[in-house]
């Protein structure tokens, strides 16, 4: 790391309320930006790939929020290569979240002598076969991506980002001044997700999945942003920043838990459009499936959304 990239890391945590919004908005990008290199360098496997993304995820959603702040079309192609190098290594993550939610069970109901006719025995071996197939698929297009140019070039860019970054003149304004209104837009951007959200015990339907899912989005930018303006010293969405962060990486985790169970859901779908499968196969297949549609309730009747600031829940059965 070079030395504008270490003096940029030392000065997010030196920002003050009064102090520019730009130097907060460096010092982010260069924390990031370290974690982005750090990982990088490790073999392509997890955790380090989901760390990784993780710090895609944070760098991207710093330049979509800071619009005002960053020249946007420098922002804007730096977010597409970011969102799209995460996307590639989100696909080998959730393979991994998917196997033990569905292999679990499975091996419970096989000790327990649930299915003697072989049933549960016949699906583990279905979806093991299903599940190690995709992985590997996930892996290898991971793997490919990021010993490619296109990744190179991009590790390029971010070890020299918060050097790089050209700011604009809002950005020379405090931090008190600018950065409370980027967190609230981020955040309000999460509360109007959730206020269109299904009811939580609706029926299964792609459309209320997909409103969820985008929901959970929303809150990882929002949690992201509020990260990036902690500096800001005052309340951002009626919170202050400390609490607001603690606050929406809780919801981050309730929302990633029902991710995760529409995700196992749609996996047993999809090995129960296999041909030729036993009967009993697929009733197994749809007891899970059921299984983790229940588990898709769970989360959302019990994630805490914060529908308004300060507080102010959305019941998960209003």
């Amino acid at each position: 790391m070079d030395a504008a990239t270490q003096r940029a890391m030392a000065g997010f945590g030196a920002a003050t309320p009064d102090g520019p919004a730009g130097l907060a908005v460096r010092g982010y990008l260069a924390e990031q930006s370290r974690a982005f290199l750090t990982h990088s360098a490790l073999p392509v496997q997890q955790p380090a790939a989901v760390r990784l993304r993780a710090a895609c995820l944070r760098v991207g959603t710093a330049l979509a929020a800071c619009r005002d702040l960053v020249d946007a079309v420098w922002a804007d192609e730096l977010g597409r290569e970011l969102r799209s190098t995460a996307v590639v290594l989100g696909a080998e993550r959730d393979a991994d979240a998917v196997r033990p939610r569905l292999l679990a069970p499975l091996d419970r109901w096989i000790a327990e002598g649930r299915y003697p006719d072989g049933g549960a025995a016949r699906t583990r071996t279905l979806l093991t076969r299903m599940l190690d197939r995709e992985r590997s698929a996930a892996h290898s297009q991971a793997t490919a991506a990021l010993v490619g140019p296109a990744f190179h070039a991009l590790a390029d860019r971010m070890a020299t980002l918060a050097r790089d970054v050209p700011l604009t003149p809002v950005a020379d304004q405090p931090c008190r001044q600018v950065l409370p209104e980027v967190a609230e837009g981020a955040y309000e951007e999460f509360a109007r997700r959730v206020r269109e959200l299904p009811e939580p015990l609706a029926a299964e339907d792609p459309a209320g999945d997909a409103a969820w899912l985008a929901a959970d989005d929303a809150g990882q930018a929002a949690l992201h942003t509020a990260e990036l303006c902690r500096p800001a010293g005052t309340l951002i969405a009626g919170d202050d920043p400390a609490d607001l962060v603690a606050r929406l990486a809780r919801l981050a985790e309730a929302l990633g838990e029902q991710r995760d169970a529409v995700l196992a859901a749609a996996c047993v779908h999809r090995a129960a459009d296999t041909p030729r499968i036993a009967a009993t196969t697929g009733y197994v297949l749809g007891r899970l499936h059921e299984e983790q549609r229940l588990a898709v309730i769970r989360a959302r009747s019990t994630a805490p959304l914060a529908g308004q600031p300060a507080g102010r829940e959305r019941s998960a059965h209003s």
